[in-house]
């Protein structure tokens, strides 16, 4: 009796569990769409108006654009030549320093030069007795009493001693040995008492008051390329300093092997501070626009729909403006076309606009103001 009790009260207790159940499920279902219902309602309110951007903007100017080409060079004296004498001898004499500036014309070296000398001397007495057979064959030439045969010997005579003499002077010349040009010298390679040839070398002189910068530039070059070009030079040896100069010629043809035509350019150097063998970085000018459209790059924004910029419209919202860009140079873009002068457009925080927002200015850093550290841990902010 008490087991048939004991079964029916198991039995009557389980169908009393699913009420439970479905009362459990329900109050979940009806959560769930509560909570559905309340998201609707959130994404159907209305919006209050365009989201606000605070960035930086910069006002469109017309200005002149240089588009400037950088080219490697390398700068060589105007004149350079290991001087060597004309004849052989023995060095008497060395009248230079090594490094001096020497003008053109000076004496550099003497070679000892007592034969040239006594030939010389020999030379001039020969010349002046001609001379004066010369002239007694004048006057008798007037009282007719020479026949014209001997009166052209004589003149004969006498012109070969002057040919003597002037070719013993130029030998005594030749003894001395002089600078072709001013400039300076460099380390000699020659003593005194030294016997030298014509084809021994002496000392090498260099015209460094104005040098040479030879450079090269490709093919298309030549559209830009002229006589009188301004250029300007910098070398590693003065850091921050630029040397002017001017090209004076271009080359009539291309290097067959790099399709390259070669320039040269002058730079003056009067103080000497230029070294012929120095490499160069040279700046020419290929382009020039005097009255540019430019805008800073950063403002210049690319997708897969072509490049524009963020300009704002007579509401103050951002609106994008498609644009074509020409030259670029210093941190400037050129704008063909898209924009006009007076134009506000976005410079900082591009990424953080989207068409039609609204745009609020960012207040300039105080000049010279550091910023204050940033806490351990603390993330930083999205510039501008």
């Amino acid at each position: 009796m008490l087991q048939h009790f004991r079964q029916f009260r198991t039995a009557s207790a389980k169908p009393a569990e699913l009420p439970r159940c479905v009362a459990t499920a329900t109050f979940v279902f009806v959560a769930l769409g509560a909570f559905a219902c309340d998201g609707a309602d959130e994404a159907s309110s209305p919006n209050d108006g365009p989201r606000t951007v605070t960035v930086e903007i910069a006002t469109v100017e017309q200005k002149p654009l240089r588009d400037i080409a950088t080219f490697s060079g390398q700068l060589d004296s105007e004149y350079s030549v290991v001087v060597k004498t004309e004849i052989d001898g023995v060095i008497e004499e060395i009248l230079f320093d090594e490094g001096q500036r020497v003008e053109k014309g000076d004496v550099l070296i003497r070679i000892r030069n007592g034969v040239q000398k006594a030939v010389l001397r020999e030379a001039i007495a020969n010349q002046a007795l001609a001379q004066q057979e010369f002239d007694r064959t004048a006057r008798l030439v007037t009282k007719n009493a020479l026949s014209k045969a001997e009166q052209d010997r004589v003149a004969a005579e006498l012109e070969i001693a002057k040919a003597r003499a002037d070719r013993a002077r130029t030998e005594m010349e030749r003894t001395e040995l002089v600078a072709p040009f001013a400039g300076v010298v460099g380390f000699r390679t020659i003593s005194p008492g030294d016997y030298i040839d014509d084809e021994s070398p002496v000392v090498r002189i260099d015209s460094t008051d104005r040098l040479q910068l030879t450079f090269e530039m490709a093919e298309l070059g030549l559209q830009v390329a002229r006589v009188g070009m301004p250029v300007i030079a910098r070398v590693a040896a003065y850091p921050g300093e630029t040397f002017g100069g001017e090209v004076f010629v271009v080359s009539p043809t291309l290097d067959p092997a790099t399709r390259r035509v070669v320039l040269k350019a002058w730079i003056p150097n009067a103080d000497g501070r230029l070294l012929p063998g120095m490499f160069a970085e040279t700046d020419l000018e290929v382009g020039r626009r005097e009255a540019a459209i430019t805008v800073p790059e950063a403002a210049v924004v690319f997708d897969r729909h072509g490049t524009f910029v963020w300009r704002l419209d007579a509401d103050g919202l951002a609106e994008r403006v498609p644009i074509q860009t020409g030259l670029r140079t210093g941190g400037s873009v050129e704008v063909t076309l898209g924009l006009e002068p007076g134009d506000s457009i976005v410079t900082a925080g591009t990424n953080k606009v989207s068409e039609g927002d609204r745009i609020a200015v960012a207040a300039p850093s105080p000049t010279g103001q550091a910023l204050a550290p940033r806490k351990p841990g603390a993330e930083g902010g999205e510039g501008t």
